[in-house]
């Protein structure tokens, strides 16, 4: 987990979130959702369709009002719950170790993912679209890089410097006030889609760019 020794892209004079040390977890078996919770399942559950973006069913929900928790609660509600944010990058991953799980190329994200270079709408308007059109990753899960930033549950930490190496949430210490994205999203750069990319927010703040998807425990 995390941004290994050789990759130069997560070391930059304008970006100070880290992703060392490059490190390894071991993750418990846990279920993910193959898709980002889209607009028309969030109105399901909820009865509401709080994006900011115009109404697009298929296309992954944003925007909520209390943006963290009500991910948070959306998950708990179906059952499941948002990945930790080791969970998040095994998932993403699908066993590679390469910058993006397509590849170290990022020609290769044209397949599998939006993000700033291809997201642009008729207008011109950079734009979220709707889940699973582009490749999935070897777990068959979609849209793991772009398209929506994604909450996890872990809160912020400066960098991975004593992070839990059993899959679980980092809830102790950092500042549990704003929590970790991963995955990148239809706004950023190609180095915003790499796989141990990561950020954080006020679990408040509406954004037009942060999506969720939720994971589950499997039965033992």
């Amino acid at each position: 987990m995390g941004c290994p020794p050789e990759d130069t892209e997560c070391v930059r004079e304008d970006w100070t979130i880290g992703e060392r040390p490059y490190h390894w977890v071991d993750v418990p078996a846990f279920e993910m959702a193959r898709t980002e919770t889209t607009q028309y399942q969030y109105w399901k559950v909820t009865g509401e369709m709080p994006s900011y973006h115009p109404r697009c069913g298929d296309c992954p929900v944003e925007y909520m009002k209390n943006h963290y928790h009500d991910a948070a609660a959306f998950c708990e509600a179906v059952g499941g719950r948002l990945p930790s944010e080791a969970e998040w990058e095994y998932a993403a991953r699908a066993g590679t170790t390469t910058r993006y799980y397509c590849g170290d190329d990022s020609a290769c994200l044209a397949d599998i993912g939006w993000y700033r270079n291809n997201s642009a709408i008729a207008d011109g308007t950079l734009h979220p679209h709707p889940a699973g059109q582009k490749e999935p990753n070897a777990f068959g899960l979609y849209d793991m890089a772009g398209n929506l930033q994604e909450w996890t549950a872990d809160c912020s930490h400066p960098d991975f410097s004593g992070a839990p190496v059993d899959g679980s949430a980092w809830m102790t210490g950092g500042d549990c006030g704003m929590h970790v994205f991963k995955g990148g999203s239809y706004n950023d750069f190609a180095w915003g889609l790499r796989s141990s990319w990561r950020y954080w927010d006020f679990v408040d703040m509406r954004g037009i760019a942060d999506g969720f998807r939720c994971a589950r425990d499997i039965a033992q």
